[in-house]
Order: C-alpha cells, then sequence, then structure tokens
C-alpha cells in the first residue's frame, strides 16, 4: 500500500518563509550580498555582456561570451552555491550552527553540493531537448534536492536528488508553479527597474554609469530572487520532507 502523499501548501510556504526571513534577516541578507550579489555584480559590472541588437545572432553572442568568460562565470556560480548552502545550513541544522561554522560545514559539503546542481542542470537540459513541459516537471521535483542534501545530511549527490524526489512526490507542478511565480517576479520587476535605472544612467553622464546601475540592479533583483528561492525550499521541505512525504528518512 503507498503512503499517503501530502499536498504542497503555497501560502503556508510563502508565509512560513517570511517568517524565516524575519528571523534571520541581518545574517541572510549578509550571506546573500556577499556570496551572490556581489560576485554576480562585479562579473556584469567587469565582464557585461554587450548585444549587438541583432535577433538572429542573439544565441551566438551569448554562446561567445559564456565561453569567453567561463572561469568566471563558474566562479560565481561556487560562490553562490557555497552562498545557498551556508543558508541551507543555518536554517536546517538542529544544532543551531554560527555563521562561521555554517560556513566551515559548508565548504566541506560544497564538492558534492556543486556536483548534485549540475546533475540537475543535466537533467533539465535533457528535459528541454525533449519538450519545454518536461524541464518544468523535472524543476518541480528537484526543487528540494538542495534543502534535501543538508537536511538528510546527504554525503554524496544522488542521496541529495532521492531526498528532494522524495519529497515533492505528487506535487512537483505545485512546486514548480512557485517557483515559477517567483522567478517570473523577478524578472518583472528587473526589467522594470532597470529600465528606469538606465534611462537615468544614461542621462546622467554616459555608457559606463548606465551599464554599472543596469548591472547593479541585475545583481541585487537577481540576489533577491535566489534568497527567495532558498527560502521557500526550506519552509516546502519542512511541510514536506518532515512532516510529510519522507519524514522517517529525514536525519535528527
Amino acid at each position: 500500500m503507498q503512503d499517503k502523499v501530502s499536498p504542497f501548501d503555497a501560502g503556508r510556504a510563502w508565509s512560513d518563509a517570511m517568517a524565516l526571513l524575519k528571523g534571520q534577516r541581518e545574517i541572510l541578507l549578509t550571506l546573500t550580498g556577499f556570496f551572490i550579489m556581489l560576485p554576480a555584480l562585479l562579473l556584469n559590472a567587469l565582464r557585461p555582456f554587450v548585444p549587438s541588437g541583432r535577433g538572429e545572432t542573439w544565441m551566438a553572442e551569448i554562446a561567445a561570451w559564456t565561453e569567453a568568460n567561463f572561469v568566471w562565470i563558474a566562479l560565481v556560480a561556487v560562490l553562490a552555491a557555497l552562498g545557498r548552502l551556508a543558508m541551507l545550513i543555518l536554517l536546517l541544522d538542529p544544532g543551531r550552527p554560527t555563521v562561521g561554522e555554517a560556513l566551515a560545514a559548508g565548504a566541506k559539503l560544497l564538492a558534492m553540493f556543486v556536483i548534485m546542481d549540475v546533475l540537475i542542470g543535466l537533467m533539465l537540459l535533457g528535459g528541454s531537448f525533449l519538450l519545454v513541459v518536461p524541464a518544468f516537471y523535472i524543476f518541480g521535483r528537484t526543487f528540494l534536492a538542495e534543502a534535501g542534501f543538508v537536511a538528510r545530511r546527504a554525503r554524496d549527490p544522488v542521496a541529495g536528488l532521492r531526498a528532494g524526489f522524495e519529497a515533492s512526490r505528487g506535487n512537483g507542478w505545485r512546486i514548480f508553479l512557485m517557483a515559477a511565480i517567483i522567478y517570473v517576479a523577478g524578472v518583472i520587476l528587473t526589467a522594470a527597474i532597470g529600465s528606469v535605472v538606465g534611462v537615468l544612467g544614461a542621462l546622467a553622464g554616459g555608457t559606463g554609469l548606465d551599464r554599472f546601475l543596469t548591472a547593479f540592479v541585475d545583481a541585487v533583483c537577481g540576489a533577491g530572487v535566489s534568497l527567495l528561492l532558498v527560502l521557500v525550499g526550506v519552509a516546502a521541505w519542512r511541510q514536506l520532507g518532515e512532516q510529510g512525504n519522507v519524514r522517517r528518512g529525514v536525519a535528527r
């Protein structure tokens, strides 16, 4: 007989995420700023992608920029992963570690955590080659893998992926929809603020200031979305992992 699947409550997850943010606002914002926002700002400001404006060559331009800046892009991604990992440890470790302890523990787990994220990326890429819809579903099913990796005290990427799949069982589309709403709202907000800031920067003194302000807006909004997704992931894990679908599998 199959275990009953606990339905995902997006409203409750959002409320819990906001409570988590309120409880450790300064620490979470500091980690987000240092490990996610600042590296992204430096990359966007020092190695900006400047499109030619020709739609037919946009993908080729993106590919060329990525190839030319791969090392820096990878470094930014690893630093962001360490920041997310430290936040997850702070929020999910029952031992209530300090920031220093969370960063030290995160550094030890970072390689396996990054490998797990790469595997998720490959799964999403494979799903997008089939159709876009499978990639969306895979995203929903793997969204809790990072929280599960920390909560289960996993020592390998497969264990984290398994925890994410177990916790999201029967709720893949609900989880995807909530994450997609946050992401799309972030994109719209970034575009709206970026347009205003870009115009003001151009009026104030040329392309240099214009590009820096645009990079700043992109980095801040992107970091904010990343923080929200981490918080929602923790809230959803506590709802589905600790109390629902895989309660017996969570290490304590």
